[in-house]
């Protein structure tokens, strides 16, 4: 008897250190404790490597949501876990590593799949855009092999950082909300500014005056500028108002101040079509328009055809090995006004259309003088 129950022990016990050894092959996903902040503050120091940045998955086919952010650590990247609806992982934990592979944008990956089992596999970031980022991966119930997509959400697509002879850091165009000085612009084009200049032009002359970041949505890359200035007395009226909801095939221009250190600073007008109510990845937050675009035109108004905002000029489209002409995006007016409506005092907002009616070329007379330049230092 006591032979057998000696014998039982050994085996329990040798089963019991085999069941250990075979839980601590699998390798578990690295804690790193990083928050989206901290991401965001890791990118801002420093020129991000291609490949690094925030981004969000492609919500199809059943895919669960991911929010990573992938930083360099040694001689790889890690994407982190910022934010997802899968239960069994939590926030800051090692998603994925990839290793750099002979050919630019291509990169040896080792993913960690929902339940946590690891899986080699590849990435690759499309490097003319560097926005779009394609796992291959195998589906855990059907095993059949499958592409995921991550669209990178910060810095910016397009960030248009443009050193300048005037030694701003950056520039890019912006418009009038309020009569009040409050300026409407991507939150790329004064990300991080210690110092925000606003230039206004118009049959009076040239002014510029000095602003602050009121508020800003970097998810929606969106920013609210208030003109500090004592200079500044105010508008009379604002001659837009802010429009929603428009058609395949609507008309549609711009004011900006493009390249404003290579064709001058006077304003440019661009105009042409809504080409998609969905921008890349079918994002339903933006509109695909045929207006050229050009560094420098981001933050800049889409206006309609009775000469009201519509959106927000925002980025344009490089495609790998596909020349691609007068692809570009506009973030639509419903999350510029999203962003105004939180504000602590908000004044109501012009509903006539002045313009409605008009020429082109009477409504820029008029427009351009509400259209601002923008630089940062």
């Amino acid at each position: 008897m006591k032979k057998q129950l000696t014998f039982l022990l050994l085996l329990f016990n040798a089963l019991f250190v085999f069941g250990q050894s075979a839980e601590k092959k699998v390798p578990k996903p690295e804690l790193t404790g990083l928050t989206e902040d901290a991401v965001r503050s890791y990118l801002n120091k420093k020129k991000p490597d291609p490949i690094e940045g925030i981004y969000k998955s492609r919500q199809r086919d059943g895919m669960p949501y991911y929010k990573i952010g992938i930083v360099k650590r040694g001689n790889i990247y890690k994407a982190i876990i910022l934010d997802t609806e899968v239960p069994n992982w939590k926030k800051g934990e090692v998603k994925a590593s990839f290793e750099p592979g002979s050919m630019k944008g291509l990169y040896s990956a080792k993913w960690y799949m929902s339940d946590k089992t690891p899986y080699e596999t590849f990435a690759d970031l499309d490097m003319e855009t560097e926005v779009l980022l394609t796992i291959e991966l195998k589906d855990q119930k059907t095993l059949e092999k499958r592409q995921d997509y991550f669209i990178k959400i910060y810095p910016a697509a397009d960030n248009e950082v443009i050193f300048k002879k005037d030694h701003s850091r950056s520039s890019g165009s912006g418009f009038f909300l309020t009569a009040e000085g409050i300026i409407a612009t991507n939150a790329h084009v004064v990300g991080n500014a210690s110092n925000i200049e606003v230039t206004v032009s118009n049959e009076a002359g040239t002014f510029i005056y000095k602003a602050k970041n009121l508020s800003e949505d970097s998810k929606n890359d969106v920013a609210l500028l208030q003109i500090t200035d004592e200079k500044f007395k105010g508008l009379s009226s604002i001659p837009y108002h802010i429009a929603e909801n428009l058609d395949i095939g609507s008309k549609v221009f711009t004011i900006g101040y493009p390249l404003n250190d290579v064709m001058g600073s006077n304003y440019k007008v661009t105009d042409g079509i809504i080409s998609s109510t969905s921008g890349i990845a079918d994002d339903v937050r933006y509109y695909q328009i045929s207006v050229p675009l050009q560094p420098g035109n981001s933050g800049g108004p889409l206006f309609n055809k009775e000469g009201n905002v519509v959106g927000i000029t925002t980025a344009k489209l490089k495609a790998a090995g596909v020349r691609t002409e007068n692809v570009n995006y506009a973030l639509k007016s419903a999350y510029l006004m999203r962003l105004y409506a939180k504000l602590p005092k908000v004044t109501k907002m012009e509903s006539v259309s002045p313009l409605s009616g008009k020429e082109l070329q009477d409504q820029v007379k008029v427009l351009k003088n509400y259209v601002c330049l923008i630089r940062v230092y």
